[in-house]
């Protein structure tokens, strides 16, 4: 039985790990799309793929694949998804879905026009803790949910190598509101969010917010690019390799109980002649020559929900809008000072 067909747009570092997670979980990957022609060049020849492209749009006119795959950079992801749609193919989009909740809307409305799905690529839903705890929540072990604390650190060297790509709300915050959402299964009605400049000046590299669901649920989200070159390396190792570090802590806090995940703190720690280490054991780690994790979780449900064998419940694409709308007001709210109400469909 052939596997789906599958189109990357943006080949580099991660779309592709992408291209090898997809093929090894059953696809065949049959055209490449990107900028840079000399990437393009080396992806074909790595993965055997005859069709490349510069533009999605004219590669799509030669080659009709069941799914395109979009990891380029944030500010396209809309443009292309909206392209791909257009062609007729499901979308797997990387986070965020779109830089503003009226692209996002407009491709869930897209996608429910042309009978097509939409994934979006919130990786952490797909972590084993994060799974178990919504698991828990769903089936009612800590109560009533009554409030969310999420934090994610990043390495500063990483904020000063890219942190003016785009605003870090989209790069880290993006992550947390899309659990608190997954969580609380609601829209957020109200944030409140402050800063700092403390890393740079090319965008705030401390975020601290607060939102409140419809629901009553509120969450705190914090994210500070702060982690200094001395803390144990996460991601320096495996098949996409990152100098650096995450850490991070999850809490959901419940009438009756209370659940917790932390980062680093409770992770397998290697000592050894190269440095203190702790190797990251979800996102994507090598497993037997093969990636697995949860991208591969992440792409397997990907591959169910286009198929047609599941429905999308882990990732509905309304709850990706939900979370760009969250993500737009915390960036209004920053640079207002006051607090904001998402915009909504």
């Amino acid at each position: 039985m052939t596997g789906p067909t599958v189109a990357v747009a943006g080949v580099g570092r991660f779309g592709a790990l992408h291209a090898r997670v997809w093929a090894e979980a059953g696809a065949r990957i049959v055209g490449l799309a990107d900028p840079d022609t000399a990437r393009l060049a080396e992806m074909a020849e790595a993965h055997r793929v005859g069709e490349t492209d510069t533009d999605l749009a004219a590669l799509l006119d030669r080659v009709h694949p069941d799914v395109v795959v979009i990891a380029s950079d944030e500010a396209s992801h809309a443009g292309l998804g909206l392209t791909a749609l257009a062609a007729g193919s499901h979308v797997f989009v990387e986070k965020p879905l779109a830089l503003s909740s009226a692209d996002a809307w407009r491709i869930a409305e897209t996608a429910a026009a042309h009978r097509r799905q939409v994934v979006v690529g919130h990786i952490s839903r797909f972590t084993a803790p994060m799974a178990r705890m919504r698991a828990g929540v769903e089936r009612g072990a800590v109560g009533t949910l009554c409030a969310l604390r999420l934090r994610r650190d990043f390495s500063r060297a990483w904020f000063l190598s890219f942190g003016d790509r785009v605003h870090p709300v989209w790069e880290s915050c993006i992550h947390d509101i899309d659990l608190a959402i997954s969580f609380a299964r609601a829209p957020v009605r109200r944030v409140v969010a402050m800063c700092s400049g403390a890393a740079g000046d090319a965008a705030p590299s401390v975020v601290s917010a607060l939102l409140e669901f419809d629901n009553g649920v509120t969450a705190t989200v914090e994210s500070a690019w702060l982690v200094p070159a001395s803390a144990p390396g996460t991601l320096d190792d495996g098949p996409l390799s990152l100098d650096g570090a995450i850490v991070g802590e999850v809490e959901v806090l419940g009438l009756d109980g209370m659940l917790k995940q932390r980062l680093v703190s409770d992770s397998l720690v290697e000592w050894t002649p190269a440095g203190v280490r702790v190797p990251d054991l979800s996102l994507w780690p090598e497993e037997d020559g093969v990636v697995g994790g949860a991208l591969r979780r992440e792409v397997g449900y990907a591959l169910a929900v286009v198929a047609g064998r599941r429905g999308p419940d882990v990732m509905p694409v309304e709850e990706a809008c939900w979370g760009v709308a969250a993500a737009e007001a915390v960036v209004g709210s920053l640079r207002t000072g006051a607090p904001v109400e998402p915009a909504r469909r």
